[in-house]
């Protein structure tokens, strides 16, 4: 079934015979036209079975991106832990005199340990039995892909190497899906490289294959990562062929509804997604705490989650494959190679700044709170054990209640803008309340209720935010150029994965208290909250309208010039 009812007709052909030529220009930002990227086919209207696909590969990745980046650094983290045990101390059969080197004490020695470094060990003794910072340190230290670096920071290495991969990947290659047909293969195959790569997590049992499983990860998270572009892609592509869309422009209702009802099921449709998503994350969490409960082997439970994960993404993905058209996009422009479009691809989108001036000024707020947002996430358990002495599966309950909650929220949240509050303002209060439990978390946070109570709250603030946000920039995304923006969008989210963890670590390495390296996190809410204030979604628009204007006159001009 096709979105144009006369013989021939697109849908875009259609809205400007309904709708006359000053009604397409003045809706032109979120032209209905913008998922019949390819003039020369008819634009499929979005049935249920597509959409129900489409939500379930949220349903898919969220087992990668809640469970195993939880899990699968703290298992290369205590491989590696062993290995620099197992070289400072040598055949030491337990690493006796090595196993608290991160902390002040006494050698330790015992029979059979000085077979090991025995240069340390000598130094250690001659230091009237202490350790040094500097034994410390020597000691902490592994090779991991040549690189020569602690224990402890070889899953935060892993991660820098893949937000570097994640930037040319990101944005050489994900506007290759804006031509042809490969925006769905190139859909599946990230998928499928993301899945084999967990899958093999379950080979690398020895600790001495930490190294292994680093590089697994990283290729893992780039693969997931590039997956989530071309499925964030489809989001506008499937809003535009929506029924409630077409009905409106087939109408005779005037711009502004056909712009609201487009910004409603775009909001409809991310927050439903989102609900999906946090729902598989959910089961596929109480999946993890029946394995790390019933299985003794810690290290094993890990490497069966990580496995289990990539199952799970094959099976679920591959549902979503099925039920997802192809959409396609116009062929290639004649004597252009893939490579030589998307490079130049790279350098116009970052030259349209000046044309978009109000979706970057968004994505530069989206890539300072989205740090503090899943830094915030992921130190809140550091935090619980550190300051709250809880213990994983305490912590673990804490996590499936911010799924719990994060379902809800994209509900909640959706029936609030239906009653007229502005997705902008919701965005800005989700942001706010986040903003504000770094603080609590520094000034009164002592006991485990309060961790749940946090839980909660940050579930209902977190699904609506990011669904918000995705909406939001789909919303202005220009026509055509899916694939290509929200891989910045991607890059926008990943690129500054960094910044939090640092942040933290150099607090707390300066002054030692957790509670203060948590409450710096405020910081990026603050600024982040600051610049999306001077965001105007109107003024995104009418930008957004002038650059697909100019786009279209560009290429009536090309073509007129080769007659």
């Amino acid at each position: 079934m096709t979105a144009s009812s006369t013989g021939g007709n697109t849908l875009e052909q259609k809205f400007v015979a309904s709708r006359k030529m000053s009604a397409v220009d003045a809706t032109a930002r979120m032209s209905i036209a913008r998922n019949n990227v390819n003039p020369d086919q008819e634009t499929e209207i979005t049935t249920p079975q597509e959409l129900n696909g489409w939500f379930m590969y949220d349903f898919a990745n969220g087992a990668f991106f809640y469970s195993v980046l939880n899990f699968l650094p703290i298992l290369i983290k205590n491989q590696a832990l062993y290995e620099a045990q197992k070289g400072f101390c040598g055949t030491c059969p337990d690493n006796e005199w090595a196993v608290n080197f991160e902390q002040s004490g006494s050698c330790a020695l015992q029979a059979g340990c000085i077979q090991g470094n025995s240069y340390t060990n000598t130094s250690c003794l001659a230091n009237d039995g202490e350790w040094s910072a500097d034994f410390k340190l020597e000691a902490q230290k592994v090779n991991f892909l040549g690189i020569k670096t602690g224990y402890a920071s070889v899953s935060f290495l892993c991660t820098v190497i893949s937000v570097v991969l994640q930037l040319f990947v990101f944005v050489g290659f994900g506007g290759l899906a804006d031509y042809g047909d490969l925006r769905k293969k190139m859909f599946m195959g990230a998928n499928t490289v993301g899945s084999l790569c967990c899958i093999a997590v379950m080979f690398g049992e020895d600790t001495s294959m930490f190294a292994f499983n680093g590089a697994m990860m990283i290729v893992a998270n780039v693969a997931y990562g590039f997956s989530v572009v071309f499925y964030n892609a489809y989001l506008p592509l499937l809003t535009m062929a929506h029924p409630d869309v077409t009905k409106v422009a087939d109408s005779d209702a005037d711009e502004s509804a056909l712009i609201e009802t487009v910004n409603l099921v775009s909001s409809r449709i991310s927050t439903r997604g989102f609900a999906t998503g946090f729902t598989g994350q959910l089961i596929f969490l109480i999946i993890n705490f029946a394995l790390f409960t019933f299985i003794p082997d810690g290290g094993f439970a890990a490497r069966l989650n990580v496995a289990l994960c990539g199952v799970w993404t094959l099976i679920f993905g591959g549902y979503c494959f099925y039920h997802l058209k192809t959409r396609p996009g116009p062929p290639l422009p004649q004597g252009e190679t893939y490579m030589s479009v998307s490079v130049k691809q790279v350098k116009k989108t970052i030259a349209s700044w000046r044309e978009l001036p109000q979706l970057f000024l968004f994505l530069g707020s989206y890539f300072i709170f989205s740090d503090g947002c899943s830094t915030m996430a992921g130190a809140a358990a550091v935090f619980a054990s550190i300051e709250l002495k809880m213990a994983s599966g305490d912590i673990l309950l804490g996590i499936l209640l911010v799924s719990v909650m994060a379902i809800l929220s994209c509900v909640i949240w959706f029936n609030i803008e239906k009653l007229g509050m502005p997705p902008k303002w919701i965005l800005i209060t989700n942001l706010i309340i986040l903003g504000c439990m770094p603080i609590y978390g520094m000034v009164a946070m002592t006991c485990q209720w309060e961790f749940y109570l946090m839980c909660l709250i940050f579930g209902l603030m977190t699904g609506s935010q990011q669904a918000y946000t995705r909406s939001i920039f789909s919303a202005n995304v220009p026509q055509g150029h899916e694939a290509e923006y929200f891989s910045f969008y991607e890059v926008t989210d990943k690129g500054s994965a960094w910044a939090g963890p640092m942040i933290i670590g150099i607090v707390f390495d300066r002054t030692g208290n957790y509670r203060e390296s948590f409450s710096s996190l405020l910081a990026f809410f603050v600024v982040g909250i600051f610049f999306l204030l001077f965001f105007d979604p109107k003024k995104a628009a009418e930008q957004c309208k002038a650059f697909e204007e100019r786009e279209r006159a560009q290429k009536q001009g090309d073509e007129n010039s080769k007659l």
